[in-house]
């Protein structure tokens, strides 16, 4: 089945009202695939996703189906906390998490794109050109024609954000800037202000409350528990604006769509469940007990990454 890349970046990158997790690896509980896996070119040999999509040694994500799918173990949670304790104190803090939530974050996504790199139509020659990457995103840019180039524009913005060594052409490192710009700052750059420019329609370079509103996805890196029926985008908007002046900034917006916001309140929040003696630190039976309770926490998709990840 051929894929389309522009489809995965509209699904993977583009946020999204729905409850999934795109932080997660793509197939797994808290990302499924779609219903009708997008992107083939030929509607006859399309295949509607069942839910048992068949797994292999070559597939990304077979780790997680040979480990029992989205559960995490006990020896997971031993071996992972091994990871986190960066110092060696056996408790691992607030700071250790986030450290290593940042590290992994573009390992991660690079090992998931790599398995699906060579069934991607357009990265079969081993790289995206600019020309392709431009005929397949046109189709999903909206709106009238100034708007359309307005999107042209930021899209072209980001490709020569994302391609490094300036060849007109991504290699799989540079394809990871792209399809998830949290991964390189100008790419993330690009894409915020793009963000702001269609969500901002007075124009002063902040979101208010009425314009968060209005469009209010649940974010590209929203929490995998959330309910789209019941999801507060004002809730978010109390959170996100640190300075409480009653608009989103655009560093703010930036902490949103980088998923650091996301990241910081999902570690606090495993501290809060795991850290029974409260002193702000986890130790590795901390860690273990909520082996079986951490499923459906807004920590738990990170948990995969890293699992996945270091393949413990």
């Amino acid at each position: 089945m051929r894929t389309s890349l522009a489809a995965l970046l509209i699904l993977g990158c583009l946020p999204a009202a729905s409850s999934k997790d795109p932080n997660a690896p793509l197939g797994s509980k808290d990302n499924p695939y779609p219903e009708d896996h997008p992107g083939t070119e030929d509607a006859d040999d399309a295949v509607p996703y069942n839910g048992e999509d068949p797994m292999d040694e070559n597939d990304p994500l077979a780790h997680y189906e040979d480990d029992g799918g989205s559960d995490l173990t006990e020896d997971h949670m031993r071996a992972l906390h091994s990871q986190l304790d960066h110092n060696g104190d056996g408790k691992v803090h607030h700071e250790e998490l986030i450290k290593f939530a940042e590290k992994t974050r573009k390992a991660v996504v690079k090992k998931e794109i790599a398995g699906i790199f060579d069934e991607i139509e357009s990265t079969k020659d081993g790289h995206l050109s600019f020309d392709e990457h431009m005929a397949e995103v046109a189709e999903f840019h909206t709106g009238d024609e100034e708007e359309k180039a307005h999107q042209k524009n930021a899209e072209i913005a980001k490709f020569k954000a994302a391609d490094v060594n300036g060849d007109n052409k991504l290699e799989l490192d540079e394809l990871v800037h792209l399809m998830h710009p949290e991964t390189h700052p100008e790419v993330l750059e690009v894409h915020c202000k793009e963000e702001m420019r269609k969500r901002d329609t007075d124009k002063d370079g902040r979101l208010s409350k009425k314009e968060w509103q209005a469009a209010a996805p649940m974010g590209e890196h929203h929490p995998a528990n959330a309910d789209p029926d019941t999801h507060d985008p004002l809730a978010d908007f109390d959170n996100l604006d640190e300075n409480k002046d009653g608009y989103i900034s655009m560093d703010e917006l930036r902490h949103w769509e980088s998923g650091r916001f996301h990241t910081h309140d999902a570690m606090k929040k495993l501290i809060d469940l795991a850290d029974k003696d409260t002193d702000d630190h986890i130790t590795e039976e901390e860690l273990v007990a909520v082996a079986e309770s951490i499923e459906g926490h807004d920590a738990h998709p990170h948990l995969l990454d890293w699992v996945f990840h270091e393949d413990l």
